[in-house]
This record gives structure tokens, sequence and C-alpha cells, in this order.
């Protein structure tokens, strides 16, 4: 009569059983969300006694590899003053990398910057934008990676040949991932989506001309920390590419492009932070023409820049005593 009153209550004690499990699981998963990120970069000391040395203490996070931005913002009470110069192309000229950055709140920040595009001239064109950059409030779990979004509302940029004017301008939305795997390598990933504009007025052979397209751009970046100060960093992303020869009456065309950066990002200070990088360029229509070889080994070019850091709320709060905590 026992064992015949203990048959029917064996499938209630198995459900139990799973649901402990499954309780357990769920436990120890998110147990390991509080270490399965890096830890949130406390914020410069804003007080009126607080020292030089502590409100420029860092570290300082960077909302950007080096063209694309990362699932970071720069943070509260912030500014972030980056940009570079090639020694091949136009040289000391500011490049895509060039940034002016202003944190409000740890989730958004509003942004000055030259974005990533290859002009008619063949060279990599930096096409001002000013824009919005933001992280999502999402719980720091493992393998939930932190997502970032960032629009840029493009500024035209206009170049003269002669009596002929050019206006190119790019307007971009991205989507951005970032994932700590390890304590030394972290990934990036994402989608841009870019309407672009060319603009031609003035030339000989070829009528007033204003052309309009919108590209899906893949991007991807890695970072690899060598040490505290030092971090290789790499990027590749696909980016608009204007292209229309003057004075041949060729229909203009916005294309694909490719451009790849390898640098190493060195931090000189806790608020200073120095860039060297190898980068190259790859346009779509030189993939299939027969000297792609040559360009290929032509297209690219090194780039020194800088990027500082400055918490602006903390200096206000010991000079006037303003955005103190």
């Amino acid at each position: 009569m026992e064992a015949s009153r203990d048959k029917p209550q064996q499938p209630t004690m198995q459900l139990r059983v799973w649901l402990r499990r499954l309780v357990g699981l769920a436990l120890a998963f998110t147990a390991g969300t509080a270490t399965a990120d890096d830890p949130t970069t406390p914020p410069a000391k804003r007080d009126p006694d607080a020292s030089f040395a502590q409100m420029f203490g860092g570290p300082f996070p960077s909302s950007r590899l080096f063209t694309m931005p990362t699932a970071d913002v720069i943070g509260a009470y912030m500014l972030s003053l980056s940009g570079d110069g090639s020694l091949l192309q136009d040289p000391g000229r500011l490049t895509s990398a060039a940034v002016v950055a202003i944190g409000f709140g740890d989730l958004a920040q509003l942004e000055y910057r030259e974005t990533g595009a290859i002009s008619v001239t063949g060279v990599d064109a930096p096409l001002p934008a000013l824009g919005v950059q933001l992280k999502l409030p999402l719980p720091r779990w493992r393998y939930l990676p932190a997502i970032g979004i960032a629009v840029r509302v493009g500024v035209e940029r206009d170049e003269t040949f002669g009596t002929t004017k050019v206006g190119e301008k790019v307007t971009d939305f991205y989507l951005v991932a970032r994932e700590r795997i390890t304590s030394w390598l972290v990934l990036h990933g994402g989608a841009r989506v870019s309407p672009a504009t060319l603009a031609i007025t003035g030339d000989s052979a070829l009528p007033d001309t204003t052309l309009h397209r919108t590209l899906a751009l893949p991007t991807a970046g890695i970072e690899l920390v060598m040490n505290r100060d030092a971090v290789i960093v790499g990027e590749a992303a696909a980016v608009p590419q204007f292209r229309w020869m003057v004075n041949t009456g060729d229909p203009p065309e916005i294309m694909y492009g490719l451009q790849a950066r390898l640098g190493l990002r060195w931090r000189l200070a806790p608020s200073v932070v120095f860039d060297a990088s190898l980068g190259y360029q790859l346009e779509s229509s030189d993939a299939m023409a027969g000297d792609g070889l040559r360009d290929l080994v032509s297209q690219w070019d090194i780039r020194l820049g800088a990027e500082v850091f400055v918490p602006w709320g903390a200096l206000a709060c010991r000079t006037v005593h303003a955005f103190c905590d």
C-alpha cells in the first residue's frame, strides 16, 4: 500500500527537482553578470576641494575606435577632443577621426565629427557631421553585448575644380555592439545606413546634377589589450565612395568603398591618449581593374593623432562651484 501511494508522487518530486535546477542555473547566470562586462569607470570627482590629480585621474572611456563609434559614451560632465593627421594624404589636415564630444549623463553625448568617405579625388575625405550618440541602458548580463546608437546629420563639404563645384554630404545612422570576450579581447560590430548626396554644378560637359543614394555599410573592429596603457586597435568598414571626373561628361556615381585601419593606442597620461595607425582604402572599381594590385599597394597612409579628455564639470565645480556632486 505504501509503494502504491508513493508511485503517483514521483512525477511531482521530479518536477520539483527540475525547478530547483532551473532556479539554480538562473541564480548562477545572474551572479556572474556583475563581472561579465568591464566595470563602470568612476566619474571625475566634482568637489570644490578636489585636486587636479583627482579630477584628471581617469581612466576615461573613448566613444570611438578610429572612424567607427563604439557602444560607449564618454560620460557625464566630460568633454573629448580628438583628431588625427595623415603623413601621406593632405598632411596636417584633420581626417575622419576628428571628434568633439560632450557627455550628457552616462548614456548620451552630443558631438561634431568628420565621418569617413572616399571623395571624387580618390582620397579619404572628412565629411563634417553633427550628431548624438546613445548607449542603451541594458543590464550587464553575461553574453549580452553593450548596444549603442549614433545619428549624424551631414553637413555639405564643397570642392572647386576651376569653374566646377562639387558638393558631398553623408548622413549616418549607426547601430553598434561591443562584447568583451576576455580581459584582453574586445570585439565590435555594427551596421551603418548612410544617405549620401553628390551635387555637381558648373561643369562644361555635364548639366547640373544632384545624385542621392542610401547605402547599407557593415563595420567591425577589435581591441587587443597589451597592458594598462597600450591597446592594439583594428577596424574595417564599408564607406560611401563618390566617383566622378571633371570635364569628361561621365555621369557621377555613389558607390561602395572599403577602409581598414590597424594601429596602437597609447595612454600617455590618464586624460591624454596617443594614436598611431596604418590605414588602407580600396575603391570598389579598383577590385575589378587590371592594375588592382598597384592600387592595392598605393592606397595606404600613416596617421598620427590624439584624444584629450577634459572633465569640465569637475573644473567648473572647483572654479565657480557649479555642477558639483
